[in-house]
């Protein structure tokens, strides 16, 4: 049965990602195309390469986020910086293009100046990910074609009409990560990256000013990303939502991969049947006849780096 994934942002969160796209391979879904935004992006980037799921599990197997958040010499204004994911992209998109990925893949960004939503499909794929990942403000924006581009999360935390765009005759399958689980206090600020050291001297670092500071914006941005994509999914009506309850997970804090991963296999275990009902063939066949024409070459509320 024939999906495409509309995957959507949430930091570290975005591992969850891996165990969605395991659990949907397992049970014989052929995920034909992925529109991804900020970590969304990131995981469906490296998948639409032709990586395996459990090779993207052990990539992200050391991640440590001092190191995986550092700055380059040459980074545009930020508090951090994205060179560990730089370098870990590197090493398994190295330069390939969009044109020499196995499944079709397109991420979103936001044009810094002008506000509109650019769909990255063309060019090198490694440049599309860390501009999609340029939380703005947080992460350097990233310059491609003469745009400056930040997090496509800023105005679509998840592409479910880009995913559309790609392959309008499939069901869109869209994955969440700002679920809480019910039993997490709602009155918790977690620190908004993971500091090592002894409690006494993380505890003084967390009551300095700055670092309150970044704690209420870095939850702020949690907030209202999450309401977002709640009217996002409202409006664009997915076929399918899959929400693993990660949501009270920091977006930049040290995490446990594994737990992560397996909390996307439950979620998207619990939805089985839904995607199911949705990928049959009497749906294949209705939505091919309500949408027969791609809109070419991109919608008009949609630009490129090309324009």
């Amino acid at each position: 049965m024939d999906i495409t994934l509309a995957l959507g942002g949430g930091g570290v969160r975005g591992i969850a990602h891996i165990g969605v796209i395991k659990t949907l391979e397992e049970h014989q879904f052929k995920i034909k195309a992925i529109a991804g935004t900020s970590a969304g992006g990131l995981v469906g980037s490296v998948y639409a390469a032709g990586f395996s799921t459990q090779k993207m599990i052990d990539a992200f197997e050391d991640f440590d986020p001092l190191r995986t958040f550092s700055r380059q010499p040459d980074d545009p204004p930020s508090l951090l910086g994205l060179g560990g994911i730089a370098e870990k992209l590197s090493n398994l998109l190295a330069d390939r293009t969009f044109d020499e990925l196995e499944i079709p893949f397109a991420a979103t960004a936001v044009s810094l100046y002008s506000g509109k939503e650019i769909i990255l499909n063309k060019g090198k794929v490694l440049d599309a990910v860390l501009a999609t990942s340029a939380v703005p403000g947080v992460f350097p924006s990233q310059k491609i074609g003469g745009r400056v581009l930040v997090d496509g999360g800023v105005i679509d935390p998840v592409p479910v009409q880009v995913a559309r765009w790609l392959r309008p005759d499939l069901p869109v399958v869209a994955v969440m990560l700002h679920k809480r689980p019910p039993d997490h206090p709602d009155d918790e600020l977690p620190m908004p990256i993971s500091i090592p050291g002894p409690s006494t001297i993380v505890e003084r670092l967390n009551n300095l000013r700055p670092v309150q500071a970044f704690k209420i914006f870095s939850r702020s941005s949690d907030v209202s990303g999450k309401h977002l994509t709640e009217l996002t999914m409202l409006l664009y009506k997915p076929e399918v939502i899959i929400a693993p309850p990660v949501g009270h997970i920091g977006l930049l804090q040290k995490i446990d991969v594994n737990e992560l991963v397996q909390a996307g296999i439950t979620a998207t275990e619990e939805t089985l049947q839904k995607i199911e009902a949705e990928a049959n063939w009497v749906k294949k066949l209705q939505r091919k006849v309500k949408n027969r024409v791609i809109p070419d070459p991109l919608p008009d509320y949609w630009g490129n780096i090309e324009e």
